[in-house]
């Protein structure tokens, strides 16, 4: 079975000057063959990953990109294995079609396929062209039969974390046998209200700090591109940002935890979420974050051997009688 596990990492300053040569060169190998596929596209030559990957080891030798090498090429050919995902999902209209990237972003990030080792006894992860280790706060061990299938390195608001997908043994569970089962119904007055009649508020979190992102996002308005005090002010409000979204993702995790570990049968409707967020919703919409939940109760349950349901979101189960099924009308 898959898992995954995220640590924050704290790199000396030559690390730091690594990681960032990485997200570059990383960066760079995407936008590069994102541009290059579209050019052969257009010819009526179709790319596939290996035919890209050859042309990689080209470029490395050419004298404009021979900073390419200075990086570990493995995670250049994950930037590679990124964009053909990211073709494969747009294709398969799970997303949009990819873009270019931006070392403007607010998050940046490169993935290492192999050779990572945890070190506990000096809470340190070891990656390649990382042999000394970087320190990390580990707070919790991986299982003793667990392989680690690849890391990822990512930077937000200056902070640093270490993502680690690794593979166990164990199988996943089979469904249990259903003794207790519920319906879950969302909305934005209230985030989630069960049949049995218990309610999970939904707490408006950007409402919360949204007065002083405002003044911070004012501020780095008025200062100069390019200078020291934009960087620095750009980093507070990447950081308020960052602050609202793990406060909304642990509320988040702890209900999706709840609702798995009372119940072995959940029904949820299905809600056409980009839809919605084209209305004025969209904002609250956002903030309610009704997809992350939704994936969070997917592989939460699948790991709990529970049941997840999908119900029509036609079906009219807040205007239903309990009693006698008899329908009373949308509720004002």
């Amino acid at each position: 079975m898959l898992n995954a596990i995220k640590f924050r990492i704290y790199p000396n300053a030559q690390q730091k000057e690594l990681i960032s040569k990485h997200f570059g060169c990383s960066r760079v190998v995407y936008n590069y063959f994102l541009d290059y596929r579209q050019k052969q596209y257009a010819k009526g030559v179709k790319e596939t990953y290996f035919t890209m990957q050859k042309v990689l080891t080209q470029i490395k030798r050419q004298e404009k990109y021979h900073y390419l090498n200075e990086c570990n090429s493995q995670s250049l050919q994950m930037a590679l294995r990124q964009l053909v995902s990211a073709y494969d999902n747009f294709f398969s209209k799970r997303a949009r079609y990819p873009k270019f990237k931006s070392k403007k972003n607010a998050k940046q990030s490169f993935a290492i396929p192999q050779n990572i080792e945890i070190k506990t006894e000096t809470q340190t992860i070891a990656l390649p062209k990382f042999k000394e280790g970087i320190k990390a706060k580990l707070h919790r061990d991986l299982p003793k039969d667990s392989v680690i299938k690849q890391a990822s390195i990512s930077c937000i608001a200056d902070q640093y974390f270490c993502s680690i997908s690794y593979e166990t043994k164990e199988p996943i569970p089979k469904p249990t046998i259903i003794k207790k089962a519920v319906g879950l119904d969302m909305g934005l007055r209230t985030l989630i209200v069960t049949s049995d009649k218990i309610e999970y508020p939904h707490i408006r979190f950007y409402q919360k700090l949204e007065k002083k992102l405002k003044q911070a996002q004012r501020r780095l308005s008025k200062k100069v591109k390019g200078s020291n005090n934009r960087n620095k002010q750009a980093k507070k409000v990447a950081r308020l940002h960052l602050a609202c979204s793990n406060t909304r993702e642990d509320y988040l995790h702890k209900i999706s935890n709840e609702i798995t570990n009372q119940y072995d049968l959940i029904g949820v409707e299905t809600l056409n979420v980009k839809g919605l967020m084209r209305t004025y919703h969209s904002k609250s919409l956002a903030n309610a974050s009704w997809g992350k939940f939704l994936t969070m109760l997917e592989y939460k349950a699948q790991r709990k051997g529970k049941t997840l349901l999908s119900i029509d979101r036609f079906f009219p189960s807040t205007q239903l009688c309990s009693y006698c099924g008899f329908t009373t009308g949308k509720k004002t």
